[in-house]
C-alpha cells in the first residue's frame, strides 16, 4: 500500500515538473517572438528614414545610397518574420525552403544572406531550431547557382 501511494505521490510530482519545464519554454518562446516582432517594428522605422535606415543597416551601408540600405532593411525584416513563423511552427521546412529560394533567387537577396549569413549563423549558438533555419537557408544558397536565378 505505501508503495502504491510512493509511485502516485512521484507520478504526480514528476506531471508538476513537467508542466513547469513547459510553462518555462512557453515563456521563452514568447519572449523571442515578442523580441523578433519588435525587431521587425524597428527594421520598418529604420527603413522609412534614409539616414536612421544606413545607420540601423550597418557600417558596411555608412557611404550607401538610400536605396541600397533599405533593401537591406527590407529583406532583414523579411527573414526575421520568417525565423518567426518557423520559431512558432507557423511555416514548415518545405515552405521555410521556398521562401529562401524565392528570396536567394535574386542577386539582392544572395548579397545579402552573404553579408549577413555568418552573424546569423553565430546568433543561433546552440539553439537546434535557429540552426536549421540558417541551414536551410545555406543549403539553398549553395544549390543554387547564379545561373538558376534567372
Amino acid at each position: 500500500m505505501w508503495i502504491l501511494l510512493a509511485l502516485l505521490l512521484a507520478a504526480g510530482v514528476a506531471v508538476l515538473l513537467m508542466q513547469v519545464v513547459q510553462r518555462r519554454e512557453q515563456h521563452r518562446e514568447t519572449l523571442r517572438a515578442t523580441v523578433l516582432q519588435t525587431q521587425v517594428e524597428l527594421l520598418k522605422a529604420a527603413a522609412a528614414d534614409p539616414e536612421l535606415g544606413r545607420t540601423a543597416a550597418g557600417p558596411q551601408f555608412t557611404g550607401s545610397e538610400p536605396a541600397e540600405a533599405r533593401r537591406h532593411l527590407f529583406f532583414e525584416a523579411q527573414v526575421t518574420a520568417w525565423e518567426l513563423q518557423w520559431r512558432i511552427g507557423a511555416l514548415s521546412q518545405h515552405q521555410l525552403r521556398a521562401h529562401a529560394s524565392a528570396l536567394l533567387a535574386g542577386e539582392e537577396g544572395r548579397r545579402y544572406w552573404d553579408r549577413t549569413r555568418t552573424d546569423r549563423a553565430g546568433l543561433a549558438g546552440d539553439d537546434d531550431k535557429l540552426r536549421t533555419f540558417t541551414k536551410v537557408f545555406d543549403d539553398t544558397r549553395q544549390t543554387l547557382r547564379p545561373a538558376d536565378a534567372h
